[in-house]
């Protein structure tokens, strides 16, 4: 008798042994039915379209694919199902946990599908949406919708694409958040592939299935695709287009000022500058590197940023009597009426009113300090658009939902490579980090979208808390054997140490995932969590969209399945989270019918423009069924067979 221990093992070796030659070349056949480009290792481009942000996804898909519409993705869905190999999906690339590829699959690489249109929509409140297709950057975004003409919550590195930023929730620092809510809440509508291949429209009120066989799901708690793809997306289907709510107003650029932040008071003075009024969104900024950035105007900048920010100090014990370096803080007018820049006269007198202490003294220094900190900010992002695939490195971690900043105060003041007030400016750099930043921004929502009021997203939005903070770091480097994730590790377990005692409804953001606890769902979710493992068991019983910390992985496995997890994780692989014998779908016989070789008959199935449901004399001049069909329902050339005798046949009229 085999073990509960030994059975976990053999399941595990099962599942995530690589696909046979047989089923990658039942995957391949299927696939001649489709119009996108199909690589497999050892392709010239199969590189290219491997590899993603962070260079820790190392990770061998079995064979790649870049769909050029939805039915190119609802046959290589059927076609992976059938080969019995599991699926990956990426848009942006730019995952930090390597959620977006997965070793042995059929990787889809979305980045074919980038288009981007502006419409008129009685449906949004403005009048106006974007139709975009996820694998568009925001960088694209941007230029197709200038942010001198029109504002929407979008990615703040331009190179993260539309589809993960918007199904994981979709947040942004610097205004547009704390103005407008979550990415995810301006969503009006999406279409969407299905586990098993069928194609449908996704409203907040039903699921219109189109093809192959026209159906309407009508919401209800317990298959809610709509609720479910707006925080959780990535477990639950391929969104191939979003209706996003767009504003006919220019998104507002922030003032850029320097502050000091050197005790407990300080920092208590810029939350309640973030929080105070409604009219502004405030974040501290950190960034800790030297040779980082490579563009003409940063480099040199960057170079003598130690030596700066060390005069800074110096000038801060003499005339503050503070001893830490200055922050940076992004003070955005939120108010209705903002243009495209912050008034940073009045941004310097609002924080000032609350008790921020700055830095600089007389108006025109601030003015000078801004528009030289919003030129280089401008360069460093043009400069990100242009990064590598696979150049760097990725560490993070990310909590939400903080009443204050107790839990990480002696971190930020005293912490040795990243403290306000650490020795060594550079230490983070030599341990290895080449470049690290650090975010403080302070939840001050002012509206809500009547979509996100009657529909709310499964992201843990903490309402009950509207005046709390959010903290991320996130680290990059170039080589594997940095120090630089020990370093991330050591700070996050410290925090994480303290959250749990004197902050234990604290959240984490499914987009930048910290990988150290299995209570991993309910810190992305909430309450939300057994609701959403419900609408899985709805539209993906048999788990085909499972990647690391999905709706439907186990908790321990979630915990363990990141890159640089501690080397003490045990937990088995990633696994689905049940048995899955019912692997029917619409494109699969419904019937026992077989053609006389042995093979399944397929119904329903589209013949020169006729649908059959049993089999057919059409063109033919004994019975006969198609064997395989592709997204629309419709018979692929080449697969078919003579019905055996005991199959219905259809009537011929």
């Amino acid at each position: 008798m085999v073990d509960l221990e030994t059975g976990l093992v053999m399941l595990t070796i099962l599942l995530l042994a690589p696909p046979s030659t047989a089923s990658i070349s039942t995957v391949l056949a299927a696939l001649q039915n489709q119009a996108g480009q199909v690589f497999v290792p050892g392709d010239a481009d199969y590189e290219s379209h491997r590899v993603v942000m962070n260079a820790a996804c190392t990770d061998q898909p079995a064979v790649i694919v870049v769909p050029t519409s939805e039915a190119d993705i609802s046959i290589a869905l059927v076609a992976a199902r059938e080969g019995g190999i599991p699926i990956s999906i990426r848009s942006g690339g730019h995952s930090y946990t390597c959620t977006n590829i997965k070793a042995a699959a059929l990787h889809l690489d979305l980045r074919g599908l980038h288009r981007i249109q502006l419409v008129q929509d009685t449906g949004s409140p403005t009048g106006l949406a974007a139709i975009l297709e996820p694998g568009a950057q925001w960088g694209q975004v941007l230029r197709a919708l200038p942010a001198e003409r029109f504002s929407y919550p979008h990615g703040q590195c331009r190179s993260v694409g539309v589809g993960g930023y918007l199904l994981g929730g979709g947040v942004n620092w610097l205004g547009t958040y704390n103005k407008y809510g979550y990415g995810a809440e301006n969503i009006l509508s999406m279409r969407v592939v299905l586990a098993d291949g069928r194609i449908a429209e996704v409203t907040p009120e039903r699921t219109q299935v189109e093809s192959p066989t026209p159906s309407t799901v009508v919401h209800t708690e317990e298959n809610n695709l709509f609720f479910a793809l707006r925080g959780a997306g990535s477990s639950y289907g391929v969104v191939t287009q979003f209706k996003y709510i767009v504003h006919d107003v220019p998104e507002t650029k922030p003032a850029i000022l320097l502050a000091w932040a050197d005790t407990p008071e300080d920092l208590e003075a810029i939350k309640a500058a973030g929080q105070d009024s409604p009219d502004y969104s405030l974040t501290i900024s950190l960034e800790y590197t030297r040779d980082f950035w490579t563009n003409q105007l940063a480099a040199p900048v960057y170079r003598l940023f130690p030596l700066i920010m060390g005069i800074l100090r110096t000038v801060g014990r003499v005339r503050e009597g503070t001893n830490s370096y200055p922050v940076f803080l992004t003070v955005t007018d939120i108010s209705p009426t903002a243009g495209r820049i912050t008034d940073l006269q009045k941004a310097v007198e609002h924080v000032q009113n609350a008790g921020v202490r700055l830095v600089l003294k007389k108006s025109i220094a601030h003015l000078l300090f801004h528009f030289f900190g919003e030129i280089l900010y401008e360069r460093n992002i043009q400069e990100q658009e242009l990064w590598q695939n696979g150049d760097y490195y990725l560490s993070s971690f990310n909590f939400g939902n903080l009443n204050s900043h107790k839990t990480f105060e002696d971190i930020f003041f005293n912490d040795v490579s990243f403290g306000n007030k650490r020795s060594s400016f550079l230490d983070s750099v030599h341990a290895g980090c080449d470049y690290c930043f650090w975010m403080i921004h302070y939840r001050n929502r002012q509206s809500q979208t009547s979509i996100s009021l009657n529909s709310p997203i499964s992201t843990e939005r903490s309402e009950s808390n509207p005046n709390s903070l959010d903290t991320n770091l996130v680290c990059m480097f170039k080589e594997s054997s940095s120090s630089c994730p020990a370093v991330v590790s050591r700070v996050k377990a410290s925090i994480e140490s303290s959250l749990a005692a004197q902050e234990p409804t604290y959240t984490k953001y499914a987009n930048f995932p910290s990988c150290s606890s299995s209570d991993w769902a309910s810190r992305y979710w909430g309450s939300s969590s057994g609701r959403l493992e419900a609408i899985k068991e709805e539209w993906d019983p048999c788990n085909t969209f499972n990647h690391c910390q999905s709706i439907g992985s186990t908790t321990s496995s979630g915990s363990c399945c990141c890159p640089f997890a501690s080397s003490s994780c045990s937990a088995a692989p990633l696994a689905p989270a049940s048995s899955c014998t019912n692997t029917s779908s619409p494109f699969s016989s419904t019937s026992s019918c077989l053609t006389i070789s042995g093979a399944p008959c397929t119904f329903p199935f589209t013949y020169k423009g006729e649908t059959h449901t049993e089999c057919t004399l059409s063109g033919f001049a004994t019975p006969w069924c198609s064997t395989l069909t592709d997204g629309s329902g419709g018979h692929v050339t080449g697969n078919y067979g003579d019905c055996a005798g005991d199959c219905p046949v259809e009537q011929q009229g």
